[in-house]
């Protein structure tokens, strides 16, 4: 039978390739919105589609006023900081760098678990952290010239929305856990995706241009807000409560594989041996990260 910590690691890798998907396709339709109007547009669509799911299920509870301070600054960190990080990264580098930059997540949420007492590490665990570094740093020596002339710039971003996806991971769990995977899915992105919205008007162009896809470009968006947020946020919030944070956040390693895949057969980005290399020490991490050892009886 399958461990309680490998079935959230089954279910966390199910999100982080849903996420690569989202990787490719939010780069796709960058270069016609801003790091701002897009990602807010995303998840409030994704929002609103599961808010009426779970209406109609009956299975929302009201927040109690004691949570929303810790509420409001998750929905920042996770849906205002972490996107706008997320899109203007992928700006400045391929799919597939971009994505493994990322996998620097578990580093993080390792750090931030140990500092705030959320996280117990173990040999394997710490092995699992070096191995995934390794990998990483392999992939940063890679020279993809003109497809992306800054990059440092976008693995700069990309650590910062890793960064950001960590002290989600670590802080959120009670809160999930309290209200359940149903509530805690909705209300953080709606509130989180409403202060992005608003922070557009300012520092995007939601309103003269950026959102003007055509027919084509609604569809990718679509996509990107209904699998690409309201199925992967769904399952992403099942497997935190079903594995550690580091356990969880080791499976973005998925996430790569399909930017790799995706990337190179719709934005036609190279695929190199270290890209390669690296995704799969990420695998290798994974496994490692979410291993137990059986207690003898």
């Amino acid at each position: 039978m399958i461990s309680r910590n490998y079935l959230g690691a089954i279910l966390a890798s199910t999100s982080a390739s849903l996420g690569g998907m989202t990787v490719v396709l939010t780069r796709y339709l960058m270069p016609d919105s801003d790091a701002f109007s897009l990602p807010g547009a995303r998840y409030f669509i994704g929002g609103i589609v599961l808010f009426l799911i779970f209406v109609l299920m009956k299975k929302l509870k009201p927040l109690e006023i004691v949570d929303w301070k810790a509420i409001l600054f998750l929905s920042f960190s996770f849906y205002v900081a972490f996107p706008i990080a997320f899109a203007a990264g992928l700006e400045h580098t391929t799919a597939a760098r971009g994505a493994i930059v990322f996998t620097a997540q578990p580093i993080i949420t390792l750090i931030l678990g140990l500092i705030l007492g959320t996280e117990r590490t173990n040999l394997f665990k710490v092995l699992a952290m070096f191995i995934a570094i390794a990998g990483i740093t392999v992939t940063l020596s890679d020279k993809i010239g003109d497809e992306a002339p800054n990059a440092l710039m976008g693995d700069f971003l990309m650590f910062t929305a890793a960064f950001f996806n960590s002290l989600y991971l670590v802080k959120s769990r009670n809160l999930i856990i309290k209200y359940g995977t149903y509530t805690f899915a909705v209300w953080p992105m709606l509130i989180g995706s409403s202060m992005m919205l608003f922070l557009a008007l300012f520092f995007g162009n939601p309103l003269g241009g950026s959102l003007s896809f055509d027919m084509h470009g609604w569809m990718v968006l679509l996509i990107l807000a209904i699998p690409g947020v309201a199925l992967m946020q769904y399952i992403f919030q099942q497997a935190i409560i079903m594995s550690s944070p580091t356990g969880v956040s080791m499976t973005v390693g998925f996430n790569p594989l399909w930017s790799i895949i995706l990337g190179a057969i719709i934005l036609h980005e190279p695929i190199s041996s270290k890209i390669l290399f690296g995704f799969l020490c990420i695998v290798v991490a994974v496994i490692l990260a979410n291993y137990e050892k059986k207690k003898v009886l």
